[in-house]
């Protein structure tokens, strides 16, 4: 449902909300339907989000990108070198927002359609282990906890090698040891078939200690038979399209498309479609 259609639905008051909710049996936390629209309305209360980000992220003043003009200056006119670096710090900064806001949304959603949560390192149940081999008191972040299974899961779209380097990898391949040490059941979630060699090393060392993997397609099927009917169909209508649409058209070689700011809006095009993203002036 697009935001126009959401804005045609008719307005209620909060009481005709409530009693519509409570006939539904959305008010019951035990009933299925209150996950299946509380995922719901989390998915879209970040898609506004974002569509407000649009709206209002600046673009960039003379203090923040200038001085990168000192590996380019030279190479092209220098109001075309300006007008490049304004746009690449915008896109910069927005993909950095919707990365951020996809994360708060797609991993909680995925957790609790496996049946568990998302747990922060303060209450984490798998505690770090130190250079001496010995479990801390230090947790570290879960994706996905399930008490009753014992099981804890690494959610990941693909396997990369982070900006850091080494650094996030080295967390990655630490982390079946320890949920291991832990007591739990350590599962790795590639959502992305690709192989690769770090990926290889990671389903290795899940393996290792216990752990299972499910990568690909399997990891889908693995998804919809763990959320059960109803809420295999909401992944079925609401995050397994866009991540199956953008995989068969992203191939690391973008098509040339045109983007225009007209002040009150930002124009981005290819010969056929449109795209527009209103803007607050």
């Amino acid at each position: 449902m697009s935001f126009a259609e959401i804005n045609k639905l008719p307005e209620m008051t909060a009481d005709e909300s409530f009693e519509l909710m409570e006939s539904a049996g959305v008010t019951d936390v035990s009933d299925i339907i209150y996950l299946y629209l509380k995922n719901l309305s989390d998915l879209y209360r970040r898609r506004y989000k974002y569509d407000k980000i649009l709206q209002n992220q600046p673009f960039p003043n003379a203090d923040q990108v200038a001085p990168r003009s000192l590996l380019e200056y030279g190479k092209c006119d220098d109001s075309l070198l300006a007008t490049w670096l304004e746009w690449r710090k915008w896109f910069f900064d927005i993909d950095n927002r919707s990365g951020q806001e996809t994360g708060y949304v797609f991993e909680p959603i995925l957790a609790s359609c496996l049946g568990g949560v998302s747990v922060s390192h303060t209450s984490s149940p798998v505690k770090r282990i130190n250079d001496s081999g010995r479990r801390t008191n230090e947790g570290r972040q879960v994706d996905c906890y399930i008490e009753e299974a014992k099981e804890v899961y690494e959610l990941k779209m693909r396997v990369t090698i982070a900006a850091s380097g080494q650094g996030r990898f080295k967390e990655e391949m630490s982390f079946p040891h320890e949920a291991k040490a832990s007591g739990l059941t350590p599962i790795l979630v590639v959502f992305d078939e690709t192989e690769s060699a770090l990926l290889t090393k990671l389903k290795a060392q899940f393996k290792k200690y216990g752990g299972k993997c499910f990568i690909g397609q399997a990891a889908w099927n693995m998804l919809y038979q763990k959320a059960g009917k109803e809420m295999s169909l909401f992944i079925q209508k609401y995050i397994y399209p866009p991540v199956e649409a953008m995989g068969r058209f992203i191939d690391s070689n973008p098509q040339t498309i045109q983007i225009e700011n007209q002040g009150h809006e930002i124009i981005i095009s290819d010969n056929k479609n449109k795209y527009i993203i209103n803007r607050k002036q």
